[in-house]
């Protein structure tokens, strides 16, 4: 199941919608699953939390293994493959744990890395929370609209920007962005 950044209530609360369920309005659940996506690719992280297993091919010399899902819960495994010859790392000695993923102990070239790990949110912070409250229920007030430049009126006509994230929400989401990425 998908990370909730942002509860029906609150949408309801905002939106005034009347009824008692999400169903009730389908494109506000499509517009809620894509704000979050779009959270995700601005900020260049995963954010539900669950066990992953990345595969991650390194050329050049590096010690530092960036993952999407942060933060790093744990590690149940990470293994470094170099020609044909693998090599299994423990957390104590082989790796430690960062807030960008994690760093191992000696620098590793031209191979390949498999490794599982539980990683992501597991409370949704106030910041990202409130970043969705605005850009689902921006969307979604917008969404006949969806592309247009300009919008008529019977009390006349409204320029309308192109879609994307607010200006506010990109603020709200700089803090969550991936420590490699920024």
């Amino acid at each position: 199941m998908a990370i909730e950044l942002v509860s029906y209530a609150d949408l309801k609360s905002l939106l005034d919608l009347e009824e008692a369920l999400i169903t009730s309005y389908p494109a506000l659940g499509v517009i809620r699953e894509s704000v979050t996506s779009a959270f995700e690719s601005f900020t260049g992280r995963l954010f539900e939390s669950k066990e992953r297993t990345d595969t991650i091919y390194i050329s050049n010399p590096t010690q530092m293994i960036a993952l999407p899902a942060i933060p790093v819960a744990s590690v149940s495994s990470l293994v470094v493959t170099f020609y044909e010859t693998s090599e299994t790392y423990t957390e104590h000695g082989g790796y430690e744990i960062t807030r960008y993923g994690v760093k191992l102990t000696s620098s590793v070239q031209n191979c390949k890395i498999v490794i599982t790990y539980t990683g992501g949110i597991s409370t949704v912070p106030d910041n990202l929370e409130r970043a969705a409250l605005l850009q689902t229920a921006y969307e979604f007030q917008s969404k006949d609209q969806i592309g247009a430049e300009s919008v008529t009126t019977e009390g006349g006509s409204v320029n309308r920007p192109a879609l994307g994230l607010l200006k506010e929400v990109q603020r709200l989401l700089k803090p969550l962005v991936h420590p490699l990425r920024a």
